[in-house]
């Protein structure tokens, strides 16, 4: 009988320390984003606002994520993460009119990437448009912002 207790004992510790250090879908403390090669926590620039995108017609993982500081000296400025990661590049932001607009590349103007107000994504590739040329989105996304529940 004791030998019963201690077997059950031990099973239900290690199922336990198992589901404890199992990690969470949300990370626990202060996010760290590497952008243009330098690390940037929350503990330094304030909260990360940001919104996750995949393919519009066949979802799946992250492909893009765009985002924002919550910090108001940083207002103007933002970033954009690829495939999922916490590495990407520093972005101008904007809100125009009711969109939400970021620009990078080595002129802060070859790239932008547009959410419109119904969660549609907009990439585009300015850097071989010719100059007048109209412009439309080299690629379309499904976005939602970070910890927005979607049922």
């Amino acid at each position: 009988m004791k030998q019963t207790a201690r077997v059950t004992c031990a099973v239900t510790l290690a199922v336990l320390s198992g589901c404890a250090t199992t990690p969470s879908i949300t990370p626990a403390g202060p996010r760290t984003v590497v952008l243009n090669g330098t690390s940037y926590s929350e503990t330094d620039t304030g909260k990360l606002v940001s919104w996750r995108c995949s393919d519009y017609v066949d979802g799946g993982r992250t492909r893009v994520e765009v985002g924002t500081f919550e910090n108001a000296k940083l207002s103007e400025f933002g970033f954009i993460l690829y495939d999922g990661g916490d590495t990407g590049e520093t972005t101008l932001y904007q809100r125009r009119g009711i969109n939400q607009r970021w620009d990078w590349g080595p002129n802060k103007k070859e790239y932008a990437f547009i959410i419109k107000p119904d969660g549609t994504g907009l990439f585009y590739d300015f850097s071989s448009a010719a100059d007048g040329e109209p412009a439309s989105p080299n690629e379309v996304y499904l976005c939602h912002q970070a910890g927005e529940n979607l049922t």
